[in-house]
């Protein structure tokens, strides 16, 4: 079975909404979210890192979890790592943690995502494999 794309656990308009709200290209956005989950494939993977986070935390940072994609709520610093590796602006990263956001409360009560739980902590969506 091949893998995922990268952005099926992203909803196009979720998309642009973000790029207009942060005015930044739309094309340009899609192109990092795209990027940062193609970096988490690459290493350590989307499971191996699901499961680092889990067993990392004193909490656990899942909110909820599809065959599709994983919702979690991190602490602020895990985006600073993953900012590290991308070629991307301060507004831009601030803009793809927005996207992350808003991916999470749109889907929430579809994937029975408990949204309280990012108060204090920033989501990060991951389209499995």
């Amino acid at each position: 079975m091949p893998d995922r794309d990268e952005l099926d656990a992203f909803d196009a308009d979720c998309i642009a909404a973000v790029a207009e709200d942060h005015d930044l290209d739309v094309d340009r956005l899609t192109t990092l979210v795209r990027t940062h989950q193609a970096n988490v494939r690459d290493l350590p993977g989307v499971e191996d890192i699901v499961y680092e986070w889990r067993s990392q935390f004193h909490w656990d940072p899942l909110l909820a979890r599809t065959t599709e994609t994983y919702y979690l709520a991190l602490p602020d610093h895990v985006w600073d790592e993953f900012a590290d590796s991308m070629d991307a602006t301060d507004a831009e990263c601030d803009a793809l943690a927005a996207v992350h956001d808003r991916q999470t409360r749109h889907d929430a009560d579809g994937v029975g995502a408990d949204v309280d739980r990012l108060d204090g902590y920033e989501a990060i969506v991951l389209t499995r494999p």
